[in-house]
């Protein structure tokens, strides 16, 4: 096969993922066959002699970076340089990987080597949720966001269920291609098995998984404030941008309301923690209570929190310059409630390079490679885990999830098993533009209500707010870039699923069975370097 053909073949892969990614062109089942191409390609390559490691790493690299360009250039709207280490780092994470089962392949065997494929790709997109570099918005299994009715066995699986049924099927489907281009003869099977999976996945999900809420219901208040992060957050005043959001708040308040949501960092300045009963935002919430005597609050904002004497210094500590003690800065989620209880709950996930900064406990000079933006300079403060709120009758649990942590499937399983029955996520998607950024991070959320069986209220700034069911489904949302309040009936539902239970057990034992394939692969690579040393 020519170097052209070899190429175009590339870029095709690339493209066909990422035109079957939410948001892009949502063409779902293209993901199906997004790798075969590239598999073509390494096969190709595969039947030269010597050395061709180096020409798959570079192929796929291809690929991998259409793919990952496409899906994921809204993020230069926050940070250019952000958008660059994404697009650029996530491509070669990706490549490494194509090339380690190319290198598998040829030094075990074919089968071996196509069962490591699946071994590897979800063993990195494990590492991937789990590490400092950690970025899983392309997680394979997060492409059925886009169609959340197919996927309800996600319950038992998370999306790396999802990846490893996009992984098999790309397997499957090359094995047919590979037939056609050797044989000459169009084989229909591969057709037949295209069209018929995503048609079980539908019927399978629709005949198996008929839930029915059957939990407590309350009465939801979602705020969208709709203040512009770039502009509007800082040159208005922070009495009024409190002011404007109690006023929306008011529209749709009622006695029986139990809970307001309001969106990541609304609070629009830094405080202290231990003040936050005395900010003015505080004080606009109690007097709520007056059309709402049950109410309890939800808001976000930056807080700092004080070291005092006999506190453990964490790493991302930072010391006040007259060198008289430390503090920390966290994204933070406040709970107000009707007897004027506040619980907290600090962001664990954290955006990297922009909250977090990676490895910063081992390598502290990171700390001077953070980037400002619009918040608090330098890496933030976070929660080892996810913190519940309780209502002072504990009839309610709430998970308050601020935004990246929304993304995160085991992650959020921890609230469940803490016992929250509803989950509420409060994020500001208006850093992206009108880019795919905040719609495939409301798809997202979806697939956390499918894997957790929760309801979810979603109160966003300047992205998409929305009441999203136990099946994932969004029952109710606003427009993009509008003032905006939602009021629903919800229900609580104290469930814990299996994956909730076990969380990634996939991941867990795909990257045990792919640390056997690559040491199987250094011994047999040692074996046939030893023979021909032997046989000189």
């Amino acid at each position: 096969m020519s170097k052209l053909k070899l190429l175009l073949w590339s870029i095709s892969s690339g493209l066909i993922l990422a035109l079957s990614w939410p948001a892009i062109a949502e063409i779902t089942s293209l993901v199906l066959i997004g790798f075969v191409p590239l598999l073509i390609v390494e096969h190709e390559i595969s039947k030269r002699l010597g050395k061709t490691g180096f020409t798959v790493f570079c192929y796929s690299y291809l690929s991998f970076f259409i793919f990952n360009l496409i899906t994921t250039y809204w993020i230069y709207h926050a940070s250019l340089w952000g958008a660059c280490m994404a697009v650029i780092c996530n491509s070669l994470f990706m490549s490494i990987t194509f090339w380690l089962f190319h290198i598998t392949k040829k030094k075990v065997g074919k089968k071996e080597g196509y069962l490591s494929f699946v071994f590897y790709w979800i063993g990195f997109e494990y590492l991937h949720l789990n590490w400092e570099l950690s970025w899983t918005w392309l997680t394979l299994g997060n492409v059925f966001a886009a169609t959340p009715q197919n996927v309800q066995w996600y319950e038992y699986t998370g999306v790396l269920g999802g990846s490893l049924l996009v992984l098999i099927s790309n397997l499957v489907f090359f094995h047919f291609s590979l037939k056609n281009l050797e044989t000459g003869k169009f084989n229909i099977k591969g057709i037949g098995f295209f069209i018929a999976l995503p048609l079980v996945m539908k019927l399978f999900s629709v005949f198996g998984f008929n839930t029915e809420a059957t939990g407590q219901e309350v009465e939801v208040v979602i705020v969208q404030p709709n203040i512009d992060p770039y502009k509007a957050k800082f040159t208005t005043s922070p009495s009024d941008q409190i002011d404007k959001m109690m006023g929306l708040a008011k529209e749709k308040l009622t006695p029986t309301t139990d809970y307001l949501i309001f969106p990541e960092t609304a609070i629009p300045e830094s405080h202290w923690e231990h003040e936050f009963e005395v900010l003015y935002a505080t004080d606009e919430l109690k007097k709520l209570r007056e059309i709402s005597p049950k109410l309890k609050s939800i808001i976000g904002s930056s807080a700092s929190v004080l070291y005092t004497p006999g506190m453990e210094l964490k790493a991302t500590a930072n010391e006040f310059k007259d060198g008289s003690g430390f503090y920390d800065n966290y994204n933070a989620a406040f709970q107000l409630d009707e007897n004027d209880g506040v619980q907290v709950h600090h962001k664990s996930k954290l955006v990297l390079g922009v909250e977090k900064l990676p490895f910063i406990r081992s390598i502290p000079l990171m700390k001077k490679l953070s980037i400002n933006l619009g918040g608090t300079s330098g890496g933030l403060g976070y929660n080892d885990s996810p913190t519940v709120f309780k209502a002072p009758n504990d009839s309610i649990a709430i998970a308050p999830i601020i935004c990246y942590e929304s993304i995160y499937g085991e992650y959020v399983t921890e609230y469940s098993r803490k016992g929250a029955n509803l989950f509420a996520i409060i994020t500001n998607d208006g850093w992206w533009d009108d880019t795919p950024g905040y719609k495939q991070h409301l798809a997202y959320a979806s697939l956390r209500a499918i894997e957790n069986r929760k309801w979810i209220v979603r109160s966003a700034n300047t992205g998409i707010s929305a009441v999203i069911n136990d099946r994932g489904e969004i029952l109710e949302q606003t427009d993009w870039w509008v003032n905006a309040v939602i009021k629903a009936k919800v229900q609580l539902n104290s469930k814990v699923t299996f994956y909730a239970q076990y969380g990634d057990f996939i991941g867990r034992i795909a990257g045990l069975l792919a640390g056997l394939m690559i040491a199987l692969t250094v011994v047999r690579s040692l074996n046939k370097t030893g023979r021909r040393l032997g046989k000189n």
